[in-house]
């Protein structure tokens, strides 16, 4: 975990948007937004988010090759550092009982709850709601130069 005050993790969305081009603006503000974290050291990620990405823009929707895709997730293995396993899993029950909100959404909820994370950025959650010490902010909602980047 960064060794800052202020950590964030990145729903696999925001990874998605920051090298896809069908959406100039969200690539530019998530690209932008991603750089940021990374200089600050404040970016969180899971196995999960990785993998998830890794599937999509390799396979669904074909965005990057494999070894192009492969190379941009090792560029940021050294932020992989929210937990994995069955903690996880149970921390994603007590998620999913407070909130309903979707399985795999609640699996990254875990796992960024017990990294002790600030903030989870995500356009796909309810903006501004605190959650298991943390809160959910919609990146795209936030003015680009919000003091959390």
């Amino acid at each position: 975990m960064p060794s800052e005050k202020i950590s964030c993790f990145v729903d696999t969305n925001l990874l998605i948007y920051a090298i896809d081009p069908s959406d100039h603006e969200k690539r530019i503000l998530a690209s932008g937004q991603l750089a940021r974290m990374i200089k600050n050291r404040t970016l969180v990620l899971s196995a999960q988010s990785l993998n998830e990405f890794y599937r999509v823009v390799s396979g669904r929707r074909r965005l990057m090759g494999r070894e192009d895709a492969r190379q941009f997730i090792e560029s940021l293995s050294s932020f992989c550092v929210a937990p994995s396993g069955f903690q996880v899993t149970q921390q994603a029950w007590r998620i999913q009982d407070a909130t309903n909100f979707g399985w795999w959404d609640c699996l990254l909820l875990g796992a960024a709850s017990l990294a002790g994370v600030t903030y989870f950025l995500s356009e796909d959650m309810q903006h501004e709601r605190q959650l298991f010490g943390m809160t959910i902010l919609d990146p795209f909602r936030l003015d680009p130069r919000h003091p959390l980047f």
